[in-house]
């Protein structure tokens, strides 16, 4: 039980970090929030041994580094991120696409990725909050509606098969079951989160 609380903390308080703050903490919350999209996509890929999780922590650091000394870089990522989990959304929302997720995911990056570069300081705003409201939305929206099924999910004694499964399940049967409210709260938690953010004195 434990591990799946673990789980869900982490997620919740770098997606309420990155949502709320992520233009104030834009260089660690990049770091953040690539490790974290990273490890759960490694996760749910290559079925969570030790090999994934090491190319995960390795990807976050690289990604964090790139941020602090090319912030172009750095914005190009959080675009990517951002673009990503819409993607992934909107995969989730059209039937017979799990096929091509992952290209959707790719193709969509990379589109808000470049258009981030364009307009960098509106896009940091943008990428932070909304990638950080779709861990957001995901994990409380889980946690408050499937919570059973999360707790079915825990290995005794193995975090890193507990969080594989919490991976797993969260991104794919839970996507798939309640995509239309994701979305939505998704979209409400991102305008929130650029609002604040545009409120924020940040020292440059």
């Amino acid at each position: 039980m434990e591990f799946v609380i673990l789980y869900l903390l982490v997620n919740i308080a770098a997606g309420a970090l990155a949502c709320f703050m992520g233009k104030r903490l834009f260089y660690l919350m990049l770091g953040v929030i690539v490790f974290l999209g990273v490890f759960n996509v490694a996760l749910s890929a290559t079925g969570g041994d030790s090999i994934a999780l090491g190319v995960a922590a390795a990807l976050g650091l690289v990604a964090a580094l790139l941020s602090k000394f090319a912030y172009k870089a750095g914005v190009f990522l959080v675009g990517f991120a951002a673009g990503a989990a819409l993607g992934f959304l909107a995969g989730m929302l059209v039937p017979g696409a799990g096929a091509l997720l992952w290209v959707i995911m790719l193709a969509v990056g990379v589109l808000v990725g470049l258009a981030a570069l364009r307009r960098c300081d509106l896009f940091v705003r943008i990428g932070t909050a909304y990638t950080g409201a779709t861990f957001l939305a995901s994990n409380v929206l889980a946690a408050m509606l499937a919570f059973p099924q999360l707790m079915a999910c825990a290995v005794p004694g193995d975090a890193l098969a507990t969080f594989d499964a919490l991976s797993t399940y969260i991104g794919g049967t839970f996507s798939e079951a309640f995509a239309s409210p994701m979305l939505v709260a998704t979209v409400i938690l991102a305008i929130i989160g650029v609002i604040v953010q545009g409120h924020t004195k940040v020292n440059e």
